[in-house]
C-alpha cells in the first residue's frame, strides 16, 4: 500500500500533495495532479455538505462566512496581483505535454522569476532551452527533467555541465515531469534533428519512479503543448487555469522539505522491482540510440533525499546506508554499451548547506553537482 501512495504523491520537480487552500495561502506554486481515492471522497463530501449548506437560511451564513471570505480573497489574489509584472517576467516555468514529451515553448524568449532573482529562457523550434557561449560554435543536445534544464541557472557558466562540456553551447530538451521515456520518445519521433553524440540524463531523485507503469505526464502536467504560445501573450489565462483546478479540487504542492517522507518510501519499495525496471528502460534506451544511430553519454544525479534535513544548523547531512542503496541500484543498473558509451555519476559530499538546494527544495542547486566516471562510483 505504501508504494500505492507514491503514485498519487511524486510530482517531478515538486513531490507531494497538499490541500489546496493550504497550498494557496502558503503562496506556493501550483502543479496539477491527479486526486487520490481519499481526497475524491473527501471532494463528494464536501460537494454534498455544500449542496445542504445553499439551502434556505444557510445561504446567507455560507456567502459572509469566514470560508467565504477567504475563497474571495484567493480568487483576487490568483486572477488580479501581479498581472503587470506577469507582462515582463513570468511568476512560473510555462511547459506543457504534447502526448509524448514535455516541453517549453518553441521559439520562445521569456523570463521566470523566483523570489528576487529572474532567469532569461531562450528556446529553439523543438522547445530546448538554449544555454549559449557566444565565443564557440559547437554545441551538444542535452536531455533530461527540471534537474538538468537548471531551474537556478541564467547563464552556461552556472550549469554543472559546463565543468566537463567546455567550450560547447548547450540545447537542453528537458521540463518538468520529462521522464525518462518520454526522452525515448522524443529521440523516435525527432530523428532528423540529433546530432551525433548526445547526452541523456537520469534524475534519480524522481525518475526512479517514473519509469514504472504507472507513470503518465498527462495526469501532472497542468498544460497542453497547444496552450503555451497563449500562456505567453497572456498569463492570466494561466491564473484561470489554476482557478478552474482549484475548483475541480486538484491537488497543489508545497514548497517545503519532504526528505524523511521520500527516504521512507524508496526504502518501503520492493528494491527488486527498481532494478527490474531501471534495467528494462536502460536496455530500450540503447536499442533505440542503435535504431536511430546515435551514441549517448548517460549522466545520473543523486536524488536530493540521500541527505537529511539539519534545521537547527541549516545543514544537509548525508545519510551513508541510504546512499549505499541508492548507489547498488545505479552501479548494478546501468553498464556502458556500444552506444551508451560514457556514464557519469554525480558526488555525493557528506554535508551540504539547506541553501544548496533550490527554490522548491526539490532539486540540487548546478552549482553543487560534480560528476565523476561510473568506475570510480562503482570501482568497477
Amino acid at each position: 500500500m505504501i508504494f500505492v501512495k507514491i503514485e498519487q504523491c511524486l510530482y517531478s520537480s515538486r513531490a507531494c500533495l497538499m490541500k489546496p487552500i493550504e497550498s494557496f495561502l502558503s503562496s506556493t506554486t501550483f502543479a496539477a495532479n491527479s486526486i487520490s481515492i481519499a481526497d475524491e471522497n473527501s471532494a463528494e463530501a464536501n460537494s454534498f455538505k455544500t449542496k445542504q449548506l445553499l439551502s434556505g437560511s444557510n445561504f446567507l451564513k455560507l456567502l459572509f462566512g469566514i470560508k467565504n471570505i477567504l475563497l474571495i480573497v484567493l480568487i483576487y489574489f490568483i486572477l488580479f496581483t501581479n498581472s503587470s509584472n506577469a507582462k515582463i517576467c513570468l511568476s512560473f516555468l510555462p511547459y506543457g505535454f504534447n502526448e509524448s514529451y514535455v516541453h517549453l515553448p518553441q521559439s520562445a524568449s521569456f523570463c521566470v522569476k523566483q523570489g528576487k532573482t529572474k532567469y532569461e529562457y531562450k528556446t529553439d523550434n523543438y522547445g530546448g532551452r538554449l544555454l549559449y557561449d557566444d565565443n564557440t560554435n559547437n554545441k551538444i543536445q542535452v536531455f533530461g527533467d527540471s534537474q538538468v534544464l537548471g531551474l537556478d541557472v541564467d547563464k552556461i557558466e552556472e550549469h554543472y555541465l559546463n565543468t566537463l562540456y567546455k567550450k560547447i553551447n548547450f540545447i537542453i530538451y528537458a521540463a518538468p515531469n520529462n521522464g525518462p521515456y518520454e526522452v525515448i520518445n522524443f529521440l523516435n519521433q525527432n530523428k532528423k534533428i540529433l546530432h551525433k553524440k548526445i547526452i541523456v540524463t537520469f534524475n534519480f531523485s524522481t525518475d526512479i519512479y517514473r519509469i514504472l507503469n504507472y507513470w503518465n505526464p498527462e495526469n501532472f502536467v497542468a498544460l497542453k503543448d497547444y496552450e503555451l504560445d497563449e500562456i505567453l501573450e497572456n498569463s492570466f489565462k494561466y491564473r484561470l487555469i489554476v482557478f478552474k483546478n482549484f475548483l475541480l479540487n486538484k491537488n497543489f504542492t508545497l514548497s517545503r522539505y519532504d526528505n524523511k517522507k521520500k527516504q521512507d518510501l524508496f526504502l518501503n519499495t520492493d528494491q527488486d522491482k527498481f532494478y527490474n525496471n531501471l534495467t528494462k528502460y536502460f536496455n530500450e534506451l540503447n536499442e533505440t540510440a542503435t535504431n536511430v544511430g546515435i551514441e549517448i553519454e548517460f549522466i545520473v544525479t543523486h536524488p536530493y533525499w540521500v541527505y537529511s534535513i539539519d534545521k537547527k544548523n541549516n545543514k544537509l547531512l548525508l545519510d551513508k546506508v541510504l546512499n549505499d542503496k541508492v548507489e547498488k541500484l545505479i552501479c548494478s543498473s546501468f553498464q556502458t554499451t556500444n552506444k551508451i558509451s560514457k556514464i557519469l555519476i554525480s558526488q555525493v559530499p557528506e554535508t551540504l548547506e539547506l541553501n544548496d538546494l533550490t527554490f522548491d527544495k526539490r532539486h540540487l542547486k548546478s552549482s553543487k553537482i560534480y560528476l565523476k566516471d561510473i568506475k570510480e562510483i562503482c570501482k568497477i
